[in-house]
């Protein structure tokens, strides 16, 4: 049984990456600053504190480790409100877990980053050799990690990869997580709360939408492959890209076919005639290493939208 460690592994997306490795066995640390309890909900799963000031208790806690996996880090909000508290954690303090990792056994080391380091918005056809553009402290702070992830592969201190994940959502696994704020996630709440879905933006806008079950299976395939790949850098979505108003017709769609009403879709109307900008986030280098599984929107939209009703939703659906 191979052991993995998940730093912020009670987050929206380590919790889930947690539950769907310890439902296949691994034994999984939750790292967290502080000490928490492991809901029963989360199989195989114990909690561990990462001290990201003591290197020797960061050493000690990967010693054990097969896997590490850096789901850690500041949100885009609190990265613009505090610029250099975002490379502190993001950069520095993911380079002190990668010397953590140093042992005579290569370790894999899997770095959750994201797509904003292409630009803001993005637009165009993005490839893992498409140049990062954006200035933003949560971009570029991201983008520093990622080279530290690289550094430490190339000098063979471990098996590191970087994943640039575009717009995941998806159910949570904890009900104090605030994942409500995600495009998605805000839309199906709506959905079972006040019978709308509200399109703050520009409807037009283009994103590539990834459910967090594909997220969780493609870290499941890289932990499963028995020799380094031949690239460390992957961009990590669905490879479909879809408007705002589909996504919210999808949502629209699924919310009747499970609660028999469609919820109406409003738009800001002062930003109709915007042009919303093509966008391509080609995941040909995931799929070429056969590294990318079916994207199932529906399943995960059903998921979200039951766990809603239960969560917030009237006696009145």
């Amino acid at each position: 049984m191979r052991k993995v460690l998940i730093t912020g592994g009670f987050g929206f997306l380590g919790s889930r990456i947690a539950e769907h490795l310890g439902n296949l066995g691994f034994e999984v640390s939750l790292g967290s600053r502080t000490s928490r309890l492991v809901p029963q909900s989360l199989k195989n799963c114990k909690p561990v504190i990462t001290n990201w000031n003591d290197t020797s208790q960061l050493r000690n806690v990967c010693a054990e480790q097969d896997v590490i996996i850096h789901t850690a880090g500041m949100s885009a909000e609190d990265c613009a409100k505090d610029p250099i508290a975002s490379f502190e954690f993001n950069c520095i303090s993911t380079m002190k877990l990668l010397e953590a990792c140093k042992t005579n056994v290569r370790k894999k080391f899997i770095y959750l980053s994201t797509a904003h380091v292409y630009g803001n918005p993005l637009v165009g056809k993005l490839t893992e050799d498409s140049i990062p553009r954006n200035n933003h402290p949560y971009a570029t702070s991201h983008l520093a990690g990622e080279f530290g992830v690289n550094y430490a592969n190339a000098k063979g201190d471990i098996e590191g990869y970087n994943l640039r994940l575009s717009n995941g959502f998806g159910t949570p696994i904890l009900e104090e997580v605030n994942c409500w704020k995600l495009f998605v996630n805000d839309l199906c709440k709506q959905a079972v709360t006040i019978r709308e879905l509200t399109i703050h933006s520009n409807e037009e806008q283009q994103r590539d939408f990834i459910p967090i079950s594909n997220i969780t299976k493609t870290i499941e395939m890289i932990i499963h492959q028995k020799n380094p790949l031949s690239q460390n850098t992957f961009n990590l979505g669905s490879g479909i890209s879809l408007t705002l108003m589909e996504m919210a017709k999808k949502i629209q769609s699924r919310t009747n076919h499970l609660f028999r009403f469609s919820p109406e879709i409003r738009t800001n109307p002062n930003l109709k005639n915007s042009n919303g900008g093509f966008l391509e986030y080609n995941i040909d280098r995931l799929k070429t290493l056969h590294l990318a599984d079916n994207v199932n929107f529906d399943g995960e939209l059903d998921s979200l939208l039951l766990y809603c009703q239960n969560h917030f939703g009237t006696s009145a659906i």
